[in-house]
């Protein structure tokens, strides 16, 4: 009885409990993310691009799973998910999926994701990953206004 009493309890409060973190998730990334750096992992080597140039992107993430990338005065539109708490995919406007990243940290400062990629050459025992930081962008308060 006792383990019964566990199960229903365990069917009702887990699901509750991955609901409000993917919320969370979902608020702390609300926001306007600029590019730090992005590291590119190979087989045991890395490289760190972490010169800011005209050619990085914002990136603007509202409550309603719209996300905005914009690169000098061009911008794309895309629907974001958060399916788990520790994933971010990209689709477009019909649902297919574009792009997706785990989440290795998300704070109201700072995001970095990780995206796995394709090997360059045929063979096993390949890895290789890009790493993207990311700093939120804060409002700056009017003129005057304190």
């Amino acid at each position: 009885m006792a383990m019964l009493k566990f199960r229903i309890l365990l069917t009702v409060i887990l699901p509750v409990l991955v609901l409000a973190s993917c919320d969370t998730r979902e608020r702390e990334l609300t926001g306007v993310w600029r590019t730090d750096s992005i590291s590119n992992f190979v087989n045991g080597f890395s490289f760190t691009n972490n010169t800011f140039d005209e050619h990085w992107s914002t990136f603007e993430y509202d409550a309603d799973g719209m996300m905005t990338e914009r690169k000098k005065e061009k911008f794309k539109t895309y629907r974001y998910q958060l399916p788990t708490a520790d994933s971010l995919v990209y689709t477009d406007s019909t649902g297919h999926r574009l792009s997706g990243f785990q989440i290795v940290k998300l704070t109201d400062e700072h995001l970095i994701l990780k995206k796995a990629q394709k090997p360059y050459l045929p063979g096993k025992n390949q890895e290789l990953y890009e790493v993207r930081f990311f700093t939120k962008i804060h409002a700056k308060p009017a003129a005057g206004s304190q």
